[in-house]
């Protein structure tokens, strides 16, 4: 765990944002230290401002690395009281929020007349148990299909447009896969592991709980959503799951390797094609909605997660740590998009903002609207509702045997419907 060492200044007490005006204590008192652990940082330099801006405060940076034992670690932070402001991903803020680990924002929000609706929309809909707010969105990210052109104009196949199909995606990835098979072996799309990535699609119109609760994971949506990913994975249009754990492949390098045609990923990729030392490509990138699952689907389709900051019941200065949360949230939304990330805060999206977002990218600025639209109908494989961190944790382990053909679909069902509702009748 690496600690940034910040330039602590005093110098002023400044206004915050939406005209609320922060009084700092006297000059000649110790300032409160808080202490922030995040995996993808904002420029050092933002965060000695704030500190020049509320000279009572003084923020020391942890970076966290962005493996699979970071919530561990942050939840031992946490319990401990050795964090401040706390980074939620992919729906952790939810299960957290339900163990008590989270403090309750409430009162905050209203003294500080944050006007939640108007700054973060949809996002909001992370960050809340209940009516009550646990933490504040941050950034979000947004699922487009990006193609490879060069490897569609070789392969003579059109490029996607927005009003697409899924019969429309998939065959795209038939006729470049074959095309793949003298050129390189070149696949014609890709597939996360992760956890529910199966489920993109199928979530345009998929439901996770019965009318009376239970688990509703016998949807037609998820039962298709999940024989299609072993579709794609038997017939050779991707990289099969097992194939994928077993050379440990990820998308930023598979895909900017010139590997797929095409892939479905966040829009954390925009981010690692700035990073081209680490990820080197030299074709021109393009960007496309996710097909509709069907015909019956209308509208413009995106899936998304957004990623929160908490504040950990344990800390013993709640305050000023949602004044750094705030403060870094709605006068930075520049240093997070610089950073390849869409923030949260709804108000600060222009094109400035986008062209902050993709420097660096070979991405245009008309490329990026996409992930910055609002008008684009989002959905998310993400599971929201009673013990839903833990349905997706039970989906997951049940599933991989399937997508390494050891067990067949009817078991993999009635395993999840079965321990999922044990844990929703309780």
């Amino acid at each position: 765990m690496k600690k940034i060492v910040l330039v602590f200044l005093v110098i002023v007490i400044a206004s915050f944002a939406a005209g609320t005006v922060f009084a700092a204590s006297p000059a000649a008192q110790e300032p409160v230290t808080i202490r922030y652990y995040d995996w993808d940082m904002v420029d050092v330099s933002v965060i000695n401002r704030f500190m020049e801006e509320n000279p009572d405060i003084k923020i020391e940076l942890f970076e966290i690395a962005a493996n699979s034992d970071r919530t561990t670690q942050l939840d031992i932070l946490a319990m401990s009281g050795d964090i401040d402001v706390m980074p939620l991903a992919d729906g952790d803020q939810s299960i957290r929020s339900e163990q008590g680990m989270l403090a309750n924002l409430d009162e905050l929000i209203a003294k500080y007349n944050i006007d939640m609706e108007e700054s973060f929309g949809i996002y909001n809909e992370w960050v809340k148990s209940g009516d009550s707010y646990y933490s504040i969105p941050y950034r979000t990210s947004k699922t487009a299909v990006y193609y490879n052109k060069r490897i569609f104009d070789q392969a003579g196949v059109e490029y996607p447009t927005s009003d697409w199909t899924l019969e429309d995606y998939k065959a795209k990835a038939a006729a470049i896969s074959e095309w793949g098979k003298s050129n390189g072996g070149v696949f014609g799309t890709y597939s996360h592991t992760y956890a529910n990535e199966w489920a993109i699609l199928p979530a345009q119109v998929g439901k996770w709980y019965t009318e009376d609760g239970l688990s509703n994971i016998k949807d037609p949506a998820w039962v298709e959503g999940l024989k299609l990913r072993k579709e794609l994975d038997s017939t050779g249009l991707q990289m099969s799951y097992s194939e994928i754990k077993a050379s440990s492949t990820v998308i930023n390098s598979s895909f900017l390797g010139e590997k797929e045609g095409m892939a479905m990923a966040g829009s954390w990729l925009v981010r690692d094609m700035k990073k081209t030392d680490k990820f080197p490509f030299d074709f021109e990138v393009g960007i496309c909605s996710l097909p509709r699952w069907d015909e019956s689907v209308e509208g413009i389709r995106g899936n998304y997660s957004v990623s929160a900051l908490g504040i950990p019941e344990t800390s013993k200065h709640k305050e000023e740590a949602f004044r750094f949360i705030i403060w870094l949230e709605m006068q930075n939304a520049d240093a997070i998009a610089a950073t390849g990330n869409v923030p949260c805060y709804l108000p600060a999206y222009n094109d400035e903002l986008i062209e902050t977002f993709v420097k660096g990218s070979t991405l245009t600025t008309e490329q990026a609207k996409f992930f910055f639209d609002t008008n684009v109908i989002l959905t998310t494989n993400k599971v929201f509702g009673k013990e839903g961190a833990s349905y997706v944790s039970i989906i997951n382990e049940e599933v991989v045997p399937y997508f390494y053909d050891e067990v067949e679909l009817e078991e993999v069902l009635d395993n999840i419907e079965k321990r999922v509702n044990e844990l929703l009748k309780d």
